[in-house]
């Protein structure tokens, strides 16, 4: 191994105060997060705090923030489909016949099912003592945290001999469930989830700790007016979740001693993680907090998936560090990377060559047209040429068909459309120069994989023109 993994966050935090040129800084951002919100903000509860007369605090989160969300997604029959279960969810937990909505549909499921999808919200604690005491033998489990974007996930069953979990639509929350932190299962999908932490306090902890420095008079309160200059006129506090997590953040990767609790990390040969795969929103940014909150989990990394088109990315990291560890992945077979138009940095996309982890035997890449016309392009040639670029690699699939536009005036924003005939015509000729050269080094020529099959609506597939 060129460098171990598990010193990638101890490496970033002493570089900081170099330039650029020589260190990208985890430093996260002093300033608000560029996350993807409403035209008007949706609080932490389900209901408008303006809608409630005895509301005083408005809590806004990235709940509801993300490009897309699990409201109403079609979900197509699989070749093996789970037992799907609906759930209420914590805020339902003090209802009327919780439990019982559960165990009414628990009845007439085998304890021994082995792949399980909860719908509708994450499980209150009870749900999953429910959950619990009933399956035995779940395998592959998909836990979608539906409207609310929740996430409880401390109580996923220990005993349940999980190889795959899915975290779908769960947005700006705590990870905890040991199955992810100390890498249990072998294979871990996060899909359309946003500004997901795997280290440090959860969001209850991180607003009792803003409240005591509010305290303390070390922050600011920031306040709204209701109904100003009305007899109902009130003053409402805000709290800003992202805030509170970047600041928490910046503390914990920036200060001595911020990686993990050592006595949590298991030795490396306990590490089952081997696929790891993150869809949208904030994909590369999650893949960094993970590797730097958590470095032991890509430690056995063989399968990388990391789809980011949507242009949410980087809500708390820079561009920096993705290019610092992207590299260190030594044991990393391979590289399935969906990238569009998300970079700032004009140079970043046009080198990315540069830094693909150099024992691949297999590489699926997808980016925009346009990075055929860049001046950097002869360098993606000359790189495929040279037998000490990727020398293992044995499959490839190489598509540049995405094309990115303005979402509006006067907006940074862009979304993907289909691409101009030519320009996409132009790409595909560039490709084949790349694909006649892999040939004659003995490489496969693949089509790229299909999007995860419930996604098909929401993630745009490989030009049919292509």
């Amino acid at each position: 191994m060129l460098r171990s993994i598990a010193s990638i966050a101890a490496t970033l935090r002493s570089c900081q105060g170099r330039p650029p040129s020589q260190m990208f800084r985890p430093v996260l951002r002093s300033w608000r997060p560029r996350i993807i919100k409403p035209s008007v903000f949706t609080a932490s509860f389900t209901t408008s705090p303006f809608d409630r007369p005895d509301v005083t605090q408005a809590i806004y989160s990235p709940i509801h923030a993300s490009v897309h969300t699990s409201i109403d997604r079609p979900v197509p029959p699989m070749p093996h489909s789970p037992v799907t279960v609906k759930i209420q969810g914590p805020n339902e937990e003090s209802g009327p016949g919780h439990e019982t909505h559960l165990q009414d549909q628990l009845h007439s499921i085998q304890n021994d099912t082995k792949y399980l999808r909860l719908d509708g919200d994450t499980p209150s604690d009870k749900e999953w003592a429910l959950l619990s005491a009933h399956f035995s033998h779940v395998e592959n489990l998909e836990l979608d945290s539906g409207f609310n974007e929740d996430l409880n996930d401390k109580d996923i069953p220990h005993h349940w001999p999980l190889r795959r979990l899915e975290l779908r639509s769960a947005c700006g929350q705590l990870v905890q469930s040991p199955f992810v932190r100390q890498g249990r299962v072998s294979h871990l999908s996060l899909l359309l989830t946003g500004g997901l932490r795997f280290a440090g306090p959860t969001n209850s902890e991180l607003l009792r700790e803003h409240k005591e420095e509010v305290k303390r008079g070390e922050v600011e309160t920031e306040y709204i007016m209701q109904n100003q200059g009305t007899p109902e006129e009130k003053q409402i506090e805000l709290i800003y979740m992202p805030d509170l997590v970047s600041r928490h953040m910046n503390k914990f990767h920036s200060g001595p001693g911020g990686n993990s609790d050592p006595e949590s990390v298991p030795p490396s040969d306990q590490i089952n993680l081997r696929t790891l795969e993150i869809f949208e929103n904030d994909a590369i940014d999650t893949f960094c907090r993970l590797t730097i909150s958590q470095p032991h989990l890509v430690n056995n990394l063989q399968t990388l998936r990391i789809r980011s088109t949507g242009g949410a990315d980087f809500i708390y990291l820079d561009e920096g560090p993705f290019r610092f560890i992207l590299p260190q992945l030594v044991n990393l077979k391979t590289l399935n990377l969906t990238v569009g138009d998300v970079f700032r940095d004009p140079a970043y996309l046009p080198t990315l060559h540069e830094i693909l982890p150099p024992n691949l035997t297999t590489l699926f890449f997808r980016a925009p047209a346009s990075l055929c016309q860049s001046e950097k392009w002869s360098a993606w040639l000359r790189a495929f040429e040279s037998k000490e670029f990727l020398p293992q690699l044995q499959r490839l699939a190489f598509v540049l068909d995405l094309h990115h536009e303005v979402k509006e005036e006067g907006s940074s924003r862009k979304r993907v459309v289909p691409a101009p005939v030519n320009v996409l015509y132009q790409a595909r000729i560039a490709c084949e120069h790349i694909y006649g050269t892999v040939r004659r080094r003995g490489v496969s020529i693949e089509a790229m994989p299909p999007e995860p099959e419930a996604e098909n609506n929401l993630f745009q597939p490989v030009d049919d023109r292509w």
